[in-house]
Order: structure tokens, then sequence, then C-alpha cells
């Protein structure tokens, strides 16, 4: 089951996926988790299109995939997101 985000079109900010990575995701359900470790818990759909996919204002107003959705794919195991960590990895890696 493919996530009901469009990454390619949307992107992946590495600064948010950078955020993420401090954050917990309990899944509850297929596709849906609770996620904590920031200031406020929230509630993320991966697969439900009926409804926004995360209820942070992050992604309600500006409209963006915020670090919640991106902890979640994370979680899922989601290779777009994954392969992004290495890009991360050698954005923050001190120049040898």
């Amino acid at each position: 089951m493919r996530p009901a985000i469009d990454l390619a079109r949307a992107g992946i900010d590495p600064g948010r996926l950078e955020r993420s990575l401090f954050l917990s995701g309990d899944q509850i359900g297929a596709g849906q988790y609770r996620v904590t470790g920031g200031g406020h818990e929230h509630w993320v759909d991966l697969y439900t299109a009926a409804h926004p996919r995360c209820d942070c204002g992050d992604h309600l107003w500006r409209e963006t995939v915020c670090k919640h959705i991106l902890a979640a794919l994370l979680r899922e195991g989601n290779a777009e997101v994954v392969s992004a960590l290495g890009g991360l990895v050698r954005r923050l890696r001190p120049a040898a």
C-alpha cells in the first residue's frame, strides 16, 4: 500500500527530516500513528485521503510534508524517506 502523499511532487525538506528523527511514533492502525516527542501530540494517517494526513499547523496551513508525517513514513520503512536520510547524513557530516 502506498501513502496518499506524492513525495516526488512535495519534496522532502532536510530540516524537517532531521527533526523527525527525534520524534516517537506509535502505530495505532494501518498507516495511522500517534507521534510524540515535540511540544504536542499529533495524529498522522498516511493512507486515508478523505482528511488531512496530519493535524499539525505545519501540514494544515502550509500544506507541507511535516516532520510528523516523515516520522511516520520512516517507521513504515518508506523507501523515498529512508533514501533521503543518506543526503541528510552527507549534509550534516563535517567535511573531512
